[in-house]
């Protein structure tokens, strides 16, 4: 043998090398309903993304894996930040980067598990025009959405190319896995209006060592398509398991450097709720309220609605005479798309503002008729007798996150709140017959841990009052160039 050969097969250059080899798995539950999207089809204007050969829904390992990164560079370096070094060593080079490394981590597509006997969703989207309160023209659409309770199974592959670099890499996957636990990494789109809520479950983990050979003959046994049929029961946290796959192993920590503000909200309506949806039974009313897998739902979407035209009217008023209530309304809401494309110059930019889709728990649906009255014969008009079913009296927990508070806005998000505890926002149809409308208390819990009660004829305390006071004081914001 030359010597040229012998130092190709000593070094066989640009060949990544492997010192072990981690498999993942877990199940991912969907909370709320999830767009993830195909583009335009026959069924619906937005469809979704199907399996070629079953036709299940599709969710593809590329969005995953862009969902994980983006949680991750969120964790280490904070909302809206450069990401950290660190990201690109655990998921590759960012976009752009030509010579950013290859990933080590491996994502795989899944196929989802529909619950039970339940069918992909259509939903109704349309935009409302702020000061009117009604439907804008030309803005309506619809969507298919994956129901909650849908099942999608997980598989990552981490690649460890050298020992040394194994306690980052399994800290770093742990730490970006364990916000899928956790509920805080939602998928498709309008995640910011509470779609795609979901946390996994069932973890397992198993750790193949490629250093020596008996490992390498494990890992050439195990079986593709269920790597982990053989492993221990289920662990509750990514953590877990990989503690469990490899106990001698410690891992590095990362410390969580975003900023937010969350809200937890316990509502009861004080009249029906109806956020129309058409029937999909023989015999059923012409309108109910929303609803995922056959339960009634607080759409994020509704909510949102709701609580950016009053944002509208309070910042008016506290605001008056600086001229800056829009902008402060869409620092929160992010800005309205104007025509149809938004124009060129349109600064587009996700809420801040993020609120969770909610089931109404304990919900009594009644259907009462009415009908349409001429105003000038005072007489019913003719073909105009109709029926709904809206849910009375239902219980909603309701979680709300201001991500990367500025000063002021949380005295606003506040004064919202003081207004939908007490009655004085309504949510969906029928709003002027007295629907759509809760009372409940609320907690806040603030960027330096202070947690901050709001409950409906109880003194507000100095923090809150500070609040909104920060929010009347705040000097007028300048427009964007």
């Amino acid at each position: 043998m030359s010597a040229v050969q012998t130092a190709l097969l000593s070094d066989p250059g640009g060949v990544r090398t492997v010192a072990a080899h981690w498999v993942i798995t877990a199940k991912l539950v969907l909370e709320s309903a999830t767009h993830l999207g195909a583009g335009t089809g026959e069924s619906a204007d937005m469809v979704l993304l199907r399996d070629a050969r079953t036709a299940a829904p599709l969710l593809p390992g590329t969005s995953l894996a862009g969902a994980l990164r983006s949680y991750l560079a969120d964790v280490l370096s904070g909302y809206a930040s450069e990401e950290d070094p660190a990201v690109g060593r655990l998921f590759g080079g960012a976009r752009g980067d030509d010579l950013g490394a290859q990933s080590p981590v491996l994502v795989f597509d899944s196929i989802g598990n529909l619950p039970g006997h339940q069918a992909v969703e259509i939903r109704d989207g349309v935009q409302i025009e702020t000061r009117r309160g009604i439907a804008e023209d030309h803005k309506k659409f619809d969507f298919e959405v994956v129901p909650a309770g849908t099942v999608f199974p997980l598989r990552f592959d981490l690649v460890v190319p050298e020992a040394r670099s194994e306690g980052e890499l399994v800290g770093l996957l742990v730490r970006t896995l364990s916000g899928l636990a956790e509920g805080d990494i939602s998928i498709g789109a309008r995640r910011s209006r509470g779609l795609g809520s979901a946390r996994a479950i069932s973890w397992r983990a198993v750790r193949y060592d490629l250093q020596s050979k008996e490992g390498w003959i494990e890992w050439t046994r195990s079986d593709w398509e269920q790597p982990l049929s053989g492993a221990s029961a289920p662990f509750d946290t990514p953590r877990q398991a990989c503690q469990h796959a490899w106990q001698g192993l410690e891992f590095q920590e990362f410390e969580d450097r975003r900023r937010r503000i969350v809200v937890e909200a316990e509502l009861v309506a004080i009249g029906g709720l109806l956020i129309r949806s058409a029937p999909v039974e023989p015999g059923a009313p012409d309108a109910v309220n929303l609803r995922s897998s056959g339960r009634s739902v607080l759409a994020g979407t509704s909510i949102a609605g709701a609580l950016r035209t009053q944002a509208l009217r309070i910042a008016g008023v506290v605001r008056d005479g600086k001229e800056d209530a829009e902008r402060w309304v869409e620092r929160l809401f992010g800005p309205r798309v104007e025509g149809p494309t938004g124009g060129k110059d349109t600064r587009l930019e996700a809420s801040r503002l993020r609120i969770n889709e909610s089931f109404v728990q304990d919900g009594e649906r009644m259907r009462p008729s009415r009908v349409r009255i001429d105003r000038f014969t005072q007489g019913v008009v003719p073909g105009a007798l109709f029926d709904e079913e809206p849910d009375y009296h239902g219980r909603v927990h309701l979680r709300m996150e201001l991500r990367n508070p500025e000063r002021g806005e949380v005295g606003l998000l506040v004064l919202l709140l003081k207004d939908l505890l007490t009655g004085e926002i309504a949510v969906g149809s029928t709003a002027a017959v007295g629907r759509g409308r809760f009372t409940g208390t609320a907690t806040l819990r603030l960027e330096d841990g202070r947690r901050v009660s709001l409950q409906p004829g109880s003194s507000a305390g100095t923090v809150v009052d500070e609040l909104i006071e920060a929010f009347w004081a705040e000097p007028a914001l300048e427009a964007d160039p």
